[in-house]
Formats: structure tokens, sequence, C-alpha cells
């Protein structure tokens, strides 16, 4: 005679398949939550390589194009840096000698940080992808050209034909590593 009920038995295989069916569906949660976490901290470096890109570009486009030049840092010397002076006002089509109606705005790269400094009587320094930076580097090409004297002879004036800002991100996230540019013509 049977009694009605579940053995001890099939109470045990009955556990044994929803644990598994449990940590399955643990592991997909935990999985998902992972990559959804990395795919958040990819798109916020991106969203920084595009601003920082960005605003390269537009200083570029908006300085003085005859006094854009790289150079070595003042204080790291191993380090080159982009120096541009950009009008504080829109009017203002060519630059005092003393530099006082622009903004100087230095790029530089220190360990794996690009920073950018806007000096106006105090400079103000910000550091863009922190700790992503593997390689960062200027590329210039210079022209010859010749400039009208005010005795209607020309001087032949070495200047900057173009510049190229190549920069590698690393993401730090399942190997991705991705490499930049910015170039940019000088107008004249």
């Amino acid at each position: 005679m049977r009694k009605k009920g579940f053995t001890l038995i099939e109470l045990l295989v009955v556990s044994v398949i929803l644990l598994i069916l449990l940590d399955a569906g643990y592991r997909f949660f935990i999985n998902n939550y992972r990559v959804l976490q990395e795919e958040k901290k990819k798109a916020y470096i991106e969203s920084q390589v595009k601003s920082f890109m960005d605003y390269v570009m537009q200083s570029l486009q908006m300085a003085y194009q005859e006094d854009i030049v790289v150079k070595k840092h003042d204080i790291h010397e191993d380090t080159d840096e982009l120096v541009m002076y950009i009008p504080k006002e829109n009017s203002d089509i060519t630059l005092n000698n003393n530099k006082n109606n622009a903004y100087k705005i230095e790029i530089f790269r220190l360990d794996d940080e690009i920073y950018i400094t806007k000096t106006n009587g105090v400079a103000l320094s910000k550091k863009v992808l922190d700790g992503h930076i593997e390689d960062f580097s200027f590329q210039t090409q210079n022209e010859k050209i010749n400039i009208p004297k005010q005795d209607g002879t020309f001087e032949e004036k070495e200047v900057l034909k173009y510049i190229e800002i190549k920069f590698k991100v690393d993401y730090k996230i399942r190997g991705i590593k991705r490499e930049y540019s910015i170039k940019y013509n000088i107008r004249r």
C-alpha cells in the first residue's frame, strides 16, 4: 500500500534540478550585469575621447594660426606640448606682442593622462582620460613661405603647415585599445 506524497529521493532530485536552474539563472544575470558595467565604462571613456577631440579641434580653429606651436614643455622637458592662443574677444584678429588679449592653451601628456591648461592670468589645469592613455604624440610638418616686408621685398620663413595629434586609449576592458588622431591644416 502506497501513501500519498513524495519520497525522499524524489524531493532530492527535484531540489538538485532547482539548484542547477537557480545557479544557471544567477550566473546569467551576474554575467549580464558585468557586461552592462563594462559597456557603461566604455561609453564614458568614448564620450571623454570625443569631448577632448572636439575641444582640441575647436581650439585649433579659433586660435591665432601663426602662433600655434609644438614645443618642449617648460617644466617637463621630455614632454612635447601643443601651445595656442585663443582670442578673448571675437573681434580681436591679431595677437598683441604681450599676448594679453588671448587665452593661452597648452595640451600635453604626463604619465598616462592628458592635461589641458588654460591660462588667463591664472592657470586652470584639467586632466582628461585619466589613467587610460598609452601613447600620445604630435606630428607636424613645416613649409617655407615668402612673407612680404614693408620695403616690398620678401622674406622666406618656415611655418607650421599641419599638425597631427595621435593617441592610443586603453579602455582596460577585455583588452580593448583604440588609436585616435586629430589632423589640422594651419590656415594662412
